[in-house]
């Protein structure tokens, strides 16, 4: 699901306000979401063709005029549609607002919780979980059993979402998605895991995390991987099963990681890796591939 709105916004307001077309004005905006969101009242962006092509044609997307046609369903026509998707969601936010939760946090009573943790609101962590002191856990943060994230970590706030208007100022992307950590992951301390954008950041069952990690929105690490001190996973990737991700190592946006694929010290990985492959240097090259 995405994120509701609390009251419902015609398209065709949201598109006045930016100064842009709309080819269903009559459009009620009730949530944004991901292209692969379905349902009625979905707003969401295809910032290019390839992304076009995936987009549900029963929801309302930014899309520009060159990559449009009628049977992508309704639209908002963009030059640059992640930038007026921006914009849209800081109108949503002051026409309406999102529906957050107001709950307090639930915390199992086998779960231990050290010095100074902050929870926000919405927050669930499971049995026998281990909070180390000075964590800082944000809104609507799902956390499993038998997790423990250690001492100084951060959880669950807004990642690095910006695009340029045309006078170059920074517009921000509102984070909307969550953090869903699954049972017996470990994060390390000072590890910073951000929340998605529109889909969730997902660190999946028995994951490792070592210190002085950043994984960054909308990235989902899989069940078993190994990421070592200093990776910086950027937003979009997907990390598969026991992958190894060594120290150091910089993963571009997007990227996909094979499962059980190693990602050597340091490298800097620009493309997607296949299953079981193993990537050194900068750019990374596969070490496979050479001896074949």
């Amino acid at each position: 699901m995405g994120r509701a709105i609390k009251k419902p916004i015609f398209a065709g307001d949201v598109a006045k306000h930016l100064g842009l077309v709309c080819t269903a004005p009559s459009f009620q905006v009730r949530e944004v979401g991901s292209l692969m969101h379905h349902g009625d009242g979905v707003l969401s962006f295809a910032k290019n063709a390839a992304w076009a092509s995936k987009a549900s044609v029963d929801l309302m997307k930014f899309i520009s005029p060159e990559h449009y046609s009628d049977e992508l369903g309704p639209a908002i026509l963009s030059n640059n549609p992640r930038l007026d998707f921006a914009r849209s969601l800081a109108y949503l936010q002051q026409v309406s607002g999102f529906v957050w939760s107001q709950d307090p946090a639930k915390v199992d009573p086998t779960a231990r919780l050290g010095a100074n943790v902050v929870l926000g609101k919405g927050v669930v962590i499971g049995s026998n979980s281990v909070i180390g002191h000075n964590v800082v856990i944000g809104d609507e943060v799902e956390i499993g059993s038998n997790v423990t994230i250690k001492s100084g970590a951060i959880v669950g706030e807004d990642g690095f979402g910006f695009e340029r208007d045309i006078s170059g100022v920074a517009v921000r992307l509102l984070h909307i998605g969550k953090v869903i950590i699954e049972d017996d992951v470990e994060i390390g301390s000072l590890t910073t895991i951000c929340r998605g954008t529109l889909d969730n950041t997902v660190i999946k069952r028995s994951a490792k995390i070592d210190d002085h990690v950043h994984i960054a929105h909308n990235v989902v690490v899989g069940s078993g991987a190994f990421v070592i001190a200093c990776a910086e996973i950027s937003g979009g990737v997907k990390l598969g099963e026991n992958v190894w991700i060594a120290p150091n190592a910089a993963i571009m946006n997007q990227v996909k990681i094979g499962d059980r694929a190693t990602v050597g010290l340091g490298a800097v990985v620009l493309k997607s890796v296949d299953d079981e492959d193993v990537v050194v240097g900068n750019p990374a090259k596969s070490l496979k591939r050479k001896e074949s």
